[in-house]
């Protein structure tokens, strides 16, 4: 047999020798390239792209459901977590006072402290207000809401909404005190708690006192609580004088000074009285022929010894459009959007000249953004010189008896007495704006005896102007 190997040198072994080459190999190669390659049928590509596709694997159900099941538990927990975010962020302060201050307690009110005040405050997520107030004089007004708390040295005075005053008036420590010596350990104080509008309740260690509008209360250190403000009220640790301490008998001091004035002031009318000409009528008993709000002038003639003076007015501080004819004006239905046009204007202008004139006296813009004209009307008369009311009255009551004449121009008379003098005529400018809509005769049908708000005040100055 013969060696193949011998026909072929070796490339390993034989450096001049080419590669080896089978001899079937080289006839494969001949024919390869004597064949032409077939083209594809059309299309070929395309079909093949798509069988892939149609034979690709499908996710399994299971797993298809899962995702759905965590997408909807995802958008839940992000709808919860909206639901119990806090609807507001907690808000704290303090003001200590070196002039007056009007300060916002998140938003749940204003409080406007005078010099010498100091509180504190925090607001909670949920509107829940507590306040400290240490020292001094400060005006709060409250919007309705969650519970509002004033901490005092003396006890507390929880409010819903409201406007009110507390004034802190810190005494020396008592004799009880020094002998014990707690001097340190406590300090008493007097608390003033006087209400404008809504209610308040006063709380001590041993009373809870409710107190409305109009009305005020004294805390003491030794926690009792005088509801007010009069003597005849005081409890009976205040009267016992062998149990009573120095702050007590400071309270009832300043208390009976309140009644001794009263009292002379009460004499000095009746004196007044006894030595005028008799009147036909007293205050409280209709003229025939008159209305409450138009005496007649001998009546007149007799409140100028006590300075008295009547006002009517349609609570244009609270007033709000009704949808329904208000029975006690005798009101038609089809009257009633003129009507409730005619008080919204005279409410406007009345609001418009209080904030004008509170701004022109205490320079409060804040305040005299957030208080009710009410409110401001009263601060008018508190910060005002002591006696200027009483000696406005008595000018506006002389003028009412035809005893003077009023002034041609108020443009340097003080605040107070321009806003006086403004309150006393709001009831007829009140009517006047009825009869732009119904003429003279309807409208002073409607107002009939006197709008629904009726105030009668006196009060002459005293010899000192105070």
């Amino acid at each position: 047999m013969q060696d193949d190997d011998a026909h072929y040198p070796d490339p390993a072994t034989d450096p001049t020798a080419g590669p080896a080459t089978d001899p079937a190999d080289a006839e494969l190669d001949r024919a390869l390239d004597a064949w032409t390659p077939l083209a594809p049928p059309a299309e070929f590509a395309a079909r093949v792209l798509a069988a892939r596709d149609a034979a690709a694997p499908t996710p399994p159900p299971r797993r298809r459901r899962r995702f759905a099941i965590a997408a909807v538990a995802a958008a839940a927990a992000a709808v919860a977590a909206l639901a119990l975010r806090p609807p507001h962020a907690t808000t704290t302060g303090a003001v200590i006072a070196d002039r007056r201050t009007t300060a916002a307690l998140g938003d749940r009110g204003i409080a406007v402290a005078e010099p010498a005040s100091e509180l504190t405050w925090r607001i909670d997520e949920r509107g829940a207000a507590d306040v400290v107030q240490r020292s001094g004089d400060v005006f709060y007004r409250v919007e309705r809401g969650g519970p509002f708390v004033v901490h005092t040295p003396a006890g507390d005075v929880r409010v819903t909404g409201t406007c009110f005053r507390i004034e802190v008036e810190a005494m020396k420590p008592s004799h009880k005190l020094l002998l014990s010596g707690l001097a340190g350990a406590a300090t008493a104080a007097i608390v003033l708690v006087t209400v404008y509008e809504g209610h308040v309740i006063a709380e001590t260690r041993a009373a809870r006192t409710e107190l409305a509008a109009g009305s005020r209360a004294t805390l003491t250190g030794d926690a009792t609580t005088v509801a007010g403000g009069a003597p005849a009220g005081l409890p009976a640790a205040l009267i016992d004088d062998a149990h009573v301490t120095r702050e007590q008998l400071v309270l009832r001091s300043r208390e009976q000074q309140v009644q001794l004035a009263q009292l002379r002031a009460r004499v000095a009318e009746l004196e007044r009285t006894a030595a005028a000409p008799a009147a036909p009528w007293d205050h409280d008993v209709p003229e025939p022929g008159r209305t409450w709000y138009d005496p007649s002038p001998e009546l007149l003639a007799s409140w100028v010894a006590t300075c008295h003076v009547r006002i009517d007015e349609p609570a244009l501080d609270r007033f709000v459009p009704g949808s329904e004819p208000d029975s006690s004006y005798g009101l038609k239905a089809d009257e009633l959007p003129g009507f409730n046009a005619a008080l919204t204007e005279t409410q406007q202008r009345w609001k418009a000249l209080v904030r004008s004139l509170y701004l022109e006296l205490t320079g409060d813009a804040a305040g005299a953004d957030a208080l009710s004209s009410e409110a401001m009307r009263r601060e008018i008369d508190d910060k005002s010189p002591p006696g200027e009311h009483n000696a406005v009255l008595q000018r506006i009551a002389r003028e009412r008896a035809g005893l003077a004449e009023p002034p041609a121009d108020l443009a340097r008379s003080s605040p107070l007495e321009r806003l006086t003098r403004a309150y006393v005529q709001l009831g007829d400018q009140s009517e006047a704006a009825v009869a732009k809509r119904f003429g003279a005769e309807r409208a002073h049908a409607i107002r009939g005896n006197g709008w629904g708000a009726r105030w009668e005040t006196s009060g002459c100055p005293s010899p000192s102007g105070k």
